[in-house]
């Protein structure tokens, strides 16, 4: 499923090459994929674009990106609000017809043209930019004596859940600069704290904890 690529942390091999045998035996078959195929299935819609968006709408939207901004302006005593998500703009913009969404390659599109006259077009039409961190290189440097405790340590095994060895050579493998396993290895440090605050009351969190990964 194109969609769930393309949100997901981890693919498919990785995915299976992290998880012990034992664990992947009591999963039978199940696949995080099929969350969203739940949701593509209520989709009221037969437009792949809106079925996509509705997926969205249901999924990322409140349980990824709203939520980070929640916290982030929360944590500063900012109150957001995101005016597009307006109940009635909402259920319009819903409406539309694929070609007024993207055309030519150009994403959102009719709500570009609409602004054409108030905004230059080198704001506009300038290429997205993100917001990461360089956990990459931070993994490889000044949080790397962090990173190996915490992998290594009794919690992440101790579920029975995941591989050691693929563990510890997907850290070796990112630390020597063979491969970028930043996403994997932040996915696995957040397991953690969460195993570590949640389960055992440790309010403590790595410092790097809170930062957004896009």
């Amino acid at each position: 499923m194109g969609y769930f690529r393309n949100v997901s942390m981890l693919n498919d091999d990785v995915r299976g090459a992290l998880l012990s045998s034992s664990f992947a035996r009591e999963l039978q078959g199940y696949h995080a994929s099929d969350e969203l195929a739940r949701y593509f299935d209520q989709a009221p819609t037969d437009d792949p674009l809106a079925a996509v968006q509705y997926v969205d709408l249901k999924t990322y939207l409140p349980g990824d990106i709203l939520t980070k901004v929640d916290r982030a302006s929360m944590a500063n005593s900012l109150e957001v609000r995101a005016p597009f998500l307006d109940q009635d703009f909402a259920a319009w913009t819903a409406t539309l017809p694929p070609g007024m969404k993207i055309r030519g390659g150009q994403g959102k599109y009719i709500l570009k043209r609409a602004l054409e006259s108030r905004l230059p077009a080198n704001i506009l039409y300038r290429p997205k930019q993100g917001f990461t961190v360089p956990l990459a290189e931070w993994f490889r440097g000044p949080l790397q004596g962090t990173v190996k405790a915490a992998l290594s340590g009794g919690r992440l095994l101790e579920t029975g859940w995941f591989d050691r060895r693929f563990i510890n050579k997907a850290f070796e493998q990112h630390t020597r600069g063979l491969r970028d396993n930043s996403r994997l290895i932040w996915s696995l440090l957040m397991f953690e704290a969460f195993l570590r605050n949640v389960h055992e009351g440790v309010a403590e969190t790595p410092a790097f904890a809170s930062e957004p990964v896009a």
